[in-house]
């Protein structure tokens, strides 16, 4: 089931970084898709929307606003994770699982010292931090569509 982040939340007034790191981490233990919403401006060189794999942050006036919406024109079947009562009341009413930030950390924390990493070491997912924050590995722009060509109809022979 993807997650979505209410970021400011997860952080708790510490660094976003923690929370991105902590996405990362939990996106490549499960196999989901993860949305995190920051309230207020990206970091220099960073823009409105930054794509990590699997792991999409999205910088906003309003985060509880913007999940909600996002909730609203979503498919069901999103997680939530919050400590904010109003938003999980709201996010229940859209369909959504509200979990509290807490359990979400601990996902973070076992993805962290899962087999195959190094325990308490986040390297891993800093140099995936790393590598997508390097413009030369990033996909240009939103994809556009591609424009087809009609197939020729065929025209009865032999009438005039």
């Amino acid at each position: 089931m993807p997650w979505l982040l209410d970021g400011n939340n997860l952080a708790r007034g510490q660094d976003r970084a923690s929370v991105r790191r902590a996405a990362l981490a939990v996106a490549h233990q499960e196999r989901v898709r993860i949305l995190v919403f920051f309230d207020g401006a990206p970091p220099e060189g960073v823009g409105e929307t930054e794509k990590l794999g699997s792991v999409e942050v999205r910088y906003v006036g309003h985060a509880d606003t913007a999940i909600l919406a996002f909730l609203r024109s979503a498919s069901q079947g999103w997680r939530v994770a919050t400590d904010d009562r109003a938003l999980a009341v709201a996010a229940r009413a859209a369909g959504a699982e509200v979990v509290p930030s807490a359990r979400f950390w601990r996902k973070a924390a076992a993805a962290t010292q899962a087999p195959g990493r190094e325990a308490g070491s986040g390297s891993a997912v800093d140099e995936e931090i790393a590598y997508f924050a390097d413009k030369n590995h990033r996909l240009p722009g939103e994809p556009r569509r591609i424009a087809r060509r009609r197939p020729r109809t065929r025209r009865p022979r032999g009438l005039q």
